[in-house]
């Protein structure tokens, strides 16, 4: 897993020590000065980084994923997405989440924007890509991780928006394809 970013040139580091190594993220303690003199101990999570893509169709509706979402204990409709594998392209990681999640390829990529969902907590930066010419992968090619179960469906952006509970990415995404 990565470790945290560098620290601003103006700030003085003081320790640094990882206190969780997991599997999709580790967690870190970090002791600093700021330029003022205050000192701030901080404890965090880093994530190698995601990439998500709004996928729309001719009619400019959203394909999305219907997943169940442990930590939050309820379904989730989200726009496709994935953790970004070691040393891994944020185009690339994109390309390959569509296909895996969805089972369609995209003919036009663009970046879309980019965010930090947490940034109290966690250094995680999402990638969000903006995929069009959509077509089925010849054989099917949704291939879902070990431990996920995901439903396709379209959505308009609209509705998208009414989503509840809905994630930050899918809500992003949906106002950045209205405000096209």
């Amino acid at each position: 897993m990565p470790r945290p970013k560098p620290v601003h040139p103006d700030i003085a580091l003081r320790e640094e020590e990882q206190l969780f190594a997991g599997r999709f993220f580790d967690v870190y303690r970090q002791a600093a000065t700021l330029p003022s003199g205050l000192q701030q101990d901080w404890q965090f999570v880093t994530h190698p980084g995601a990439s998500a893509i709004a996928a729309l169709d001719d009619q400019g509706r959203m394909l999305m994923v219907r997943q169940y979402r442990l930590p939050v204990g309820n379904w989730s409709v989200e726009i496709p997405a994935g953790r970004l594998e070691e040393g891994e392209a944020p185009m690339l990681a994109a390309q390959r989440e569509l296909e895996e999640e969805t089972g369609y390829r995209a003919s036009s990529w663009e970046p879309f924007f980019e965010f930090v969902p947490a940034p109290g907590f966690c250094d995680e930066v999402v990638h969000v890509f903006l995929a069009q010419g959509l077509e089925v992968v010849p054989g099917g090619g949704l291939t879902c991780d070990e431990d996920e179960e995901l439903e396709v469906l379209w959505m308009r952006p609209e509705e998208v928006l009414d989503l509840s509970p809905a994630d930050s990415k899918t809500q992003l995404a949906a106002f950045r394809v209205l405000a096209r």
